[in-house]
């Protein structure tokens, strides 16, 4: 019967990983998010492993040749004790996959900004100050009060480079 186990990675391959092992024609899931990035001044939204360094694949290891597994690149080890791999239990996966969203990545909701809570511009020309949250438009921008030079004054920013303290 095939189960699902947890494969560890080397750090960074798990795409690497995941093409090989499907190469060999094993079932593999690789979990994705979107993460902001701050690179270079700049925030990017990019898609990363949910789990860094691990993966899934489903394997009969009564019936198929799973040592392979092994030796594939950008593999580090099988997760499991000292009898061997352990094999996840159904209902983690499927509860990892209904969580998921529609184009199977995970999305990190924070919780929603109400008016008057504490807020840190992360980005842009008013970086690391801190604020007041007052409102969001449909444009996925924000307006933030912030006390500059003895005056509160009203900010608009990307929703994108606001978080909350």
């Amino acid at each position: 019967m095939k189960r699902w186990y947890v494969v560890q990675t080397q750090p960074h391959a798990e795409e690497r990983a995941r093409g090989h092992l499907e190469r060999q024609s094993y079932e593999v899931w690789l979990p994705l998010c979107r993460k902001k990035r701050r690179h270079a001044g700049r925030s990017e939204i990019v898609i990363r492993p949910f789990f860094p360094r691990y993966l899934f694949v489903r394997v009969d290891m009564a019936r198929e040749r799973w040592r392979p597994i092994l030796s594939t690149f950008g593999i580090s080890c099988l997760v499991g004790g000292a009898q061997g791999p352990e094999p996840l239990p159904e209902a983690v996966i499927a509860g990892l996959r209904e969580r998921s969203g529609q184009d199977g990545l995970f999305e990190f909701d924070a919780r929603p900004l109400r008016s008057g809570d504490t807020v840190r511009i992360a980005d842009g020309p008013f970086a690391d100050l801190e604020g007041v949250f007052r409102a969001k438009n449909e444009r996925e921008r924000v307006s933030v009060l912030l006390s500059l030079m003895g005056r509160d004054v009203k900010v608009t920013v990307a929703s994108t480079d606001v978080e909350a303290v």
